[in-house]
């Protein structure tokens, strides 16, 4: 059965893993990978700390490992030659770096069966197990370059850890707890609430908050907790002025903007809505809930078993709904339903084929959800279907005008050289990446002359031109004087206005046009990036936004 599970998690977890390869819509996963890949070249400080640093030194010991797999079988013959593969096609790179999500999402899977084993039965941990195995949030986060899947898996290795402490309270024990809750705080920021279930398991253990100060190994844990922290991510202590600057922006994102929308602890309504809504789904929520009330008279096992949770989400209640933070709760809510399930299936007098049926029942909406998504990860993005087209019909070196986190064009070697030397100075003060593109030989093809529309950023190779002020300009004066010639749009919705598409509309024609939607959509519907938090709908057929490419000339070519 427990194999069953892992194979069943498995599959839906690699199954459409390599989606939208060799492009990257997510911006998250490009910017991750690319500064792990920086790493070791001079040092192995991240200079950026929106999260701690494990995580990339796990992605950059992949990729070193890959390396070394890739010059022992003769595919690569040196390191350049390497980072030369990966500049011209990312696919394999990319798709090795999803895996380490994909597999920690599966090993968490195992640990929800280990987890659910010390609060019931082994049928207990096997329905804990099934449900882990389909919740559809963490399906659909570990087909990304993230840290939020093997933050859950960690989270649950730290309390099982905490277990130990409760129940053997070694020194080694205690040690263990600590090391490892260090090393989930190394991973992600938000993972310091793993702190509290070894808190708790030390309490428990002693009885008593005096019991706790006074016993050496609650200290030693903490020490072993620091120890671990900073070793595993050195530089948010070395280089604490910029890590401090950043942790600053991170918290604005996440909670300042929270707070500031919600209130204090408003957002928790809105998490419980993903949970019920998406994650989870209602039969598996309300089997939680279920599992709480019956656990609650069990003392100590629920106060173990719920430090974690119930800590992590009153932090949830003032962090901006991302369904990706949720992902450490979803192993507590597995082990939670299935202890909701057994206790109806013994009151109700169901046997083991009732406690089967509650299970599956449960499983129904989170996996249809997942298996909707997955499939949806195997259709072309409408950015890539978009491209295409461009390649095929728009002449290299052409001028096109994109707004971020479209279509993913190849600039021509002369306008990357022209736009760094505009940005930075000179070619030889770009970073090591972009010199490295600068040398391919040969350089990649279809190249264009590219500008951005937006209102810029701290980006080497982009030239931006703000689109509402373009907008206002009744010749598009800004595009035109740079050789723009075709125009690309996307938007979200269907009813979704744009100055500027109105604009460029009354000067231009449309050449192009790729909808997700189908003939159901109307007016008001939603696309499905893949990495939104909006559960599958009907009446979108592919991943991406409605794109449309538009020619300044109207008589065409």
């Amino acid at each position: 059965m427990l194999l069953g599970c892992v194979a069943a998690a498995a599959l839906l977890r690699f199954w459409g893993l390599g989606h939208g390869l060799p492009n990257v819509y997510n911006p998250d996963e490009s910017s991750i990978l690319l500064r792990a890949l920086s790493l070791g070249a001079k040092t192995l400080n991240p200079h950026n700390f929106l999260y701690p640093s494990l995580f990339l030194y796990v992605l950059a010991a992949v990729a070193g490992a890959d390396f070394v797999v890739a010059r022992a079988l003769g595919r690569v013959a040196s390191m350049k030659a390497y980072e030369t593969a990966f500049l011209v096609d990312p696919t394999h790179l990319y798709w090795l770096a999803r895996s380490v999500s994909a597999v920690t999402g599966t090993l968490t899977v195992v640990a929800v069966y280990a987890l659910a084993r010390k609060v019931g039965s082994r049928g207990l941990a096997r329905s804990a197990a099934a449900l882990m195995a389909v919740a559809y949030i963490p399906v659909r986060d570990a087909h990304f370059v993230k840290h939020d899947v093997p933050v859950a898996l960690i989270v649950v290795v730290v309390v099982l850890a905490a277990w130990r402490v409760w129940q053997m309270g070694r020194v080694r024990d205690s040690v263990y707890a600590g090391l490892l809750a260090g090393a989930a705080f190394a991973f992600h920021f938000y993972a310091m609430f793993a702190v509290v279930p070894v808190a708790v398991g030390h309490l428990l253990r002693t009885r008593s908050l005096k019991g706790v100060v006074l016993n050496r190994r609650p200290w030693l844990a903490a020490v072993a907790f620091c120890v671990a922290f900073a070793c595993l991510s050195p530089y948010v202590l070395i280089d604490h002025d910029v890590a401090l600057r950043d942790m600053a922006a991170n918290r604005q994102i996440v909670v300042g903007r929270a707070v500031a929308t919600y209130g204090w602890f408003g957002s928790g309504v809105e998490h419980v809505k993903l949970i019920v809504g998406q994650g989870a789904g209602v039969g598996m929520a309300v089997a939680a809930i279920v599992g709480v009330v019956a656990l609650l008279p069990a003392g100590s096992l629920a106060a173990w078993l719920l430090a974690f949770p119930a800590a992590f989400f009153l932090f949830l209640s003032n962090a901006w709904p991302f369904g990706r933070l949720e992902n450490p709760l979803y192993p507590f809510i597995a082990v939670l339903a299935a202890a909701g399930i057994h206790w109806m299936a013994r009151r109700l007098r169901l046997g083991t084929i009732g406690a089967v049926v509650l299970t599956v029942a449960c499983m129904a909406q989170p996996l249809a959800y997942a298996i909707a998504i997955d499939r949806f990860f195997t259709t072309d993005d409408t950015r890539t279907v978009a491209r295409a087209w461009i390649e095929r019909h728009v002449p290299a070196g052409t001028g096109i005008a994109v707004p971020t986190g479209t279509v993913q064009l190849v600039p021509t070697r002369d306008s990357l050289e022209r736009t760094i030397v505009r940005n930075v100075g000179a070619v030889n003060r770009a970073s090591r990446r972009f010199q490295s593109i600068l040398a391919l030989d040969p350089y990649p093809a279809p190249g264009y002359d590219l500008t951005w529309l937006g209102r810029g950023g701290g980006d080497q190779d982009k030239v931006y031109v703000n689109p509402d002020e373009v907008a206002r300009d009744p010749r598009l004066t800004a595009l035109r004087d740079r050789g723009v010639r075709y125009v690309v749009f996307n938007r979200v919705t269907a009813g979704e206005t744009d100055p500027l598409r109105d604009r460029v509309a009354s000067l231009g024609r449309l050449v192009f046009r790729v909808s997700p939607f189908n003939h159901r959509a109307g007016p008001a519907s939603e696309a499905q990036l893949p990495d939104y938090d909006i559960r599958p709908a009907s009446d979108v057929d592919r991943p991406g936004p409605i794109i449309e490419i538009w020619d300044l000339e109207r008589e065409g070519r």
